[in-house]
């Protein structure tokens, strides 16, 4: 529209002014005129441009230093230079990049990476592909990671990244079954059996066979078959091994080698439990009738271990060097002697009050605690402490339980003691005990009479397995009195550089148990660092991962929050690379990203062909656009050009007429 009217403006002033005079002068000033209206409309030219984009290659070669153990860098080397020089280059936009522990520009590779990190590298790579075409990714490897995620899982087809792994190293699988990880409390009591769990873990390409065995001096304890594929590469066992004798007991865990296996080390564990006498003597000693003293007698029975006897206060006890532990059912004065001889011989004992104690005796005692009595009885709710660590409690809904009968008063401690049960009055929790148990001697008391009421609520409960385990641990924990470590701490005197450097903590309760309370830290010391590290609760034990320290020698101490159990230790890192141990290709992790990304696996034999495959470009096609563009016609300056041109053409042409 804009060119007609420009075209008639310009044809109609041009006839105006020249239609008299020479035929040059109309023309001239005509296409004057036209080039001047266009200016003033300054109308939008359309201009259509082809673009034909590349899909964009990248090339990631293993830097790291278990290629060149294997012999693997001049071939390397070799096939990177027949990528640089084919046609790829013309059919895509090149890019080269080395990697160990993360993503490189290539200037050039010396193979001196100590880890492997190819999850890193691909979570790298993916970042910097922004385009949304699919890109082949050639790389360069043998697979083997030595640090970080798997990187199988990595990346995935939506990421338009297409992986062709070339793979580097002794491709032969070699078949291998070990032993990963086996774990057994370090202590065990005589009567009981104990418990083992084993990790075991296999390399294959066929289905096989084993024989799990635990044995003692040559004798076989247990024997398993286990059939293991590369569908299902791992299992677990758990055993129960019987504690028969006091000791200490090393026993052995291996595995029959497979056919032809090589590295046959890791098919064999030891470890070592030692066996403590389980066997007690419990007396109670009352100088009234209840029915409680007839529940701990029949809860504590149900351990063969344990014998349970029956005493008045008066009564002489023939055998007072062989009992363990005293339960003092709801004490009088009666019981000054059998006092007086409990603290002479530094004997356990387990204190029991209710409406017969006589308090003010109990005071004079100076025991761990005193209760300054009104008088008048209350009943006591028990309320769980869970900060409470000498001992696990089970796991019992005492919520409905019974109150258990005493004489209302406020309760102090002389020495460091915990509360097991907390006491509630009513819907009221106090900071009141109603068990509990001193700290630095085995002696404990509960504040309160008919237990006998508690063990028939369990029975309502179906937890009567419970009530009774709670008996039981109770004089367990006043009875033991071997003196063990409860601190075990495992790690290496020395490792190599860029191994997996974990230190465990295994932290027991006054009962043996395993302590998930104890919120261990890990002081370490060096020459260059001075370090405190949280461990983290693994199962039954504590763990800290170090694998990144330098080279050096190190100095540890492992503490509990309380500081009350530490224990220290020494190890070096020596100089040397984990690549060291990786001399193979895990071409399975390799055909699995290829196989996730689209991709394909080739080896070194088959360099050219996938060179040629990804040259021929029909599965990376190039995109072509096509894109419009939109200018003003007054950004065209020869335009105006034009325009000078013109006017001073017409100038000419009326001086040479003589017109000017």
């Amino acid at each position: 529209m804009y060119y007609i009217i420009a075209i008639l403006l310009a044809l109609g002033l041009s006839a105006f002014q020249y239609r008299r005079k020479a035929l040059w002068l109309f023309i001239l000033r005509f296409f004057t005129y036209l080039t001047l209206f266009l200016l003033l409309f300054n109308p939008q030219i359309e201009k259509k441009q082809k673009i034909t984009n590349r899909p964009d290659l990248y090339v990631l070669a293993d830097n790291s230093f278990s290629l060149k153990k294997q012999n693997m860098d001049k071939l390397l080397n070799r096939i990177l230079k027949a990528v640089q020089q084919s046609d790829l280059s013309k059919h895509y936009n090149l890019h080269l990049f080395r990697f160990d522990q993360s993503l490189q520009r290539f200037d050039s590779l010396n193979f001196s990476g100590n880890k492997t990190d190819i999850a890193q590298t691909l979570s790298e790579l993916k970042f910097l592909h922004t385009n949304e075409h699919q890109a082949p990714v050639i790389l360069l490897t043998d697979g083997q990671a030595t640090t970080g995620k798997d990187y199988i899982y990595t990346l995935k087809k939506d990421d338009h990244l297409s992986v062709f792994p070339l793979v580097l190293g002794d491709t032969i699988q070699r078949k291998d079954i070990r032993i990963d990880m086996l774990n057994a409390n370090p202590y065990a009591y005589k009567g009981n059996r104990f418990p083992v769990e084993i990790f075991i873990d296999a390399q294959l390409q066929n289905k096989a066979t084993t024989r799990m065995t635990i044995s003692e001096k040559g004798k076989t304890l247990y024997s398993q078959k286990i059939e293991l594929s590369p569908e299902k590469p791992s299992t677990h066992i758990s055993v129960l091994l019987p504690a028969n004798s006091k000791g200490i007991h090393h026993y052995t865990a291996s595995l029959s080698p497979l056919a032809n296996e090589r590295n046959k080390l890791n098919n064999r564990k030891y470890f070592a439990v030692e066996v403590i006498d389980n066997a007690r003597k419990i007396a109670l000693v009352s100088a009234i009738v209840h029915p409680d003293m007839g529940v701990i007698k029949r809860s504590l029975r149900q351990n063969p271990y344990i014998q349970v006897s029956l005493y008045k206060p008066a009564d002489n006890i023939t055998d007072f060097d062989k009992i363990n532990t005293f339960v003092l059912y709801q004490p009088t004065g009666d019981f000054q002697q059998l006092f007086k001889q409990i603290q002479q011989k530094g004997k356990s004992w387990l204190i029991i009050t209710g409406k017969h104690t006589d308090w003010n005796f109990l005071n004079r005692q100076k025991l761990f605690f005193s209760k300054k009595s009104s008088g008048a009885y209350e009943n006591y709710f028990p309320v769980p402490n869970p900060a409470f660590s000498l001992f696990k409690l089970p796991e019992l809904q005492v919520k409905d339980f019974p109150p258990l009968q005493d004489y209302y008063g406020n309760i102090e401690f002389e020495m460091p003691a915990q509360p097991a049960y907390y006491s509630r009055i009513k819907s009221v929790t106090t900071k009141e005990p109603l068990m509990a148990f001193n700290e630095q001697k085995k002696q404990g008391v509960i504040f309160g009479e008919n237990l006998w009421q508690w063990r028939m609520q369990a029975g309502l409960q179906d937890q009567t397995k419970e009530f009774d385990k709670l008996i039981q641990q109770i004089f367990q924990y006043l009875s033991l009195d071997k003196d063990v470590s409860r601190l075990q701490v495992q790690y290496d005197k020395q490792y190599y550089q860029g191994d997996n450097i974990e230190i465990t903590a295994r932290f027991l309760n006054k009962n043996l148990e395993p302590d998930d309370k104890a919120n261990p830290v890990l002081y370490l010391k060096s020459d260059t660092e001075n370090r405190q590290i949280p461990m983290s609760l693994q199962g039954d034990f504590y763990a800290v991962n170090l694998s990144d320290l330098p080279v050096g020698s190190y100095r540890f101490t492992v503490m509990n929050a309380e500081k009350s159990l530490k224990k220290s230790g020494v190890f070096k890192v020596l100089p040397f690379s984990i690549e060291e141990k990786n001399l193979s290709a895990d071409v399975s992790k390799l055909q699995t990203l290829a196989e996730r990304t689209g991709g394909k696996i080739y080896y070194p034999t088959q360099s050219d062909d996938l060179i040629k495959f990804l040259s021929n470009g029909q599965k990376f096609p190039a995109i072509v656009e096509y894109k419009t563009q939109k200018t003003d016609l007054i950004d065209y300056r020869w335009l105006l050009a034009l325009l000078v041109l013109l006017l001073a053409t017409e100038w000419l042409v009326k001086k040479l007429r003589g017109e000017l």
